[in-house]
């Protein structure tokens, strides 16, 4: 009876097994890079196509439209600014998006569910960026703000850290190298905007010109990494 019952534990625990990989390849097949990639391209469109979309329009009576839309226009130029800082936040996720899917060679649920998540985020940025242009000298809008823009990027960090951890979903001839470049390169945007919270407490201008640290940040990590020269060496693994 004993040996009975352990043949038929073991026969179910194959069978759970079996099952379990039929999903994983299930998913594999129904969720192919390209699609994620389309699906994800498009909610990127989305939310910079919203961000133009907020710029208010002068309110200007049409017999002073002549005398008053030059200065009613410089006027919005807050919102110039956050429009300009969040597409260059939003561009960069998107091309280090790009990258990352790139160098991935299986899909599963987690991965899915990350990016949906990630993509969440993404979409919700203009609602802080309309905040920003139009109250850019509240401390707890600025702060706001930076939180929004950082966390967007710490959920990328968290996708990126999940498919190359032990080379998880990315192919096993990519380079400890080539993942560290990455994984730095995608913590600077986030990491500055959080930086620039507590800067907001002290002086606000301050912490507005800090998101400029993400440009040059950026840079210095291509520099440090060699990039072009690495991308030659392993564009082959990819």
């Amino acid at each position: 009876m004993v040996i009975k019952n352990h043949s038929e534990c073991a026969s179910l625990e194959w069978m759970g097994k079996n099952d379990e990989k039929e999903l994983v390849e299930e998913v594999e097949t129904v969720i192919s890079r390209d699609r994620v990639l389309n699906f994800s391209d498009a909610i990127f469109a989305f939310a910079a196509t919203l961000l133009v979309l907020k710029i208010d329009l002068p309110n200007i009576p049409p017999a002073l439209i002549e005398t008053h839309l030059g200065p009613e226009i410089l006027r919005l130029w807050p919102q110039y600014v956050a429009n300009l800082i969040t597409f260059f936040v939003i561009g960069y996720y998107w091309l280090t998006h790009h990258a990352i899917f790139n160098m991935i060679k299986r899909f599963n649920q987690t991965l899915f569910w990350l990016n949906i998540i990630f993509l969440v985020f993404i979409s919700f940025l203009p609602f802080p960026v309309d905040l920003f242009g139009d109250f850019s000298n509240s401390r707890a809008v600025v702060v706001f703000y930076s939180a929004a823009l950082g966390f967007a990027g710490y959920l990328l960090a968290i996708l990126w850290l999940y498919v190359s951890h032990g080379n998880r979903l990315v192919a096993k001839s990519l380079s400890k190298r080539r993942i560290e470049f990455y994984t730095v390169k995608i913590m600077i945007a986030p990491v500055i905007f959080t930086l620039s919270i507590p800067v907001a407490f002290i002086d606000l201008t301050l912490t507005k010109l800090s998101w400029l640290f993400v440009l040059l940040g950026i840079v210095l990590v291509h520099r440090i990494y060699h990039y072009r020269q690495l991308d030659e060496v392993e564009k082959t693994a990819l």
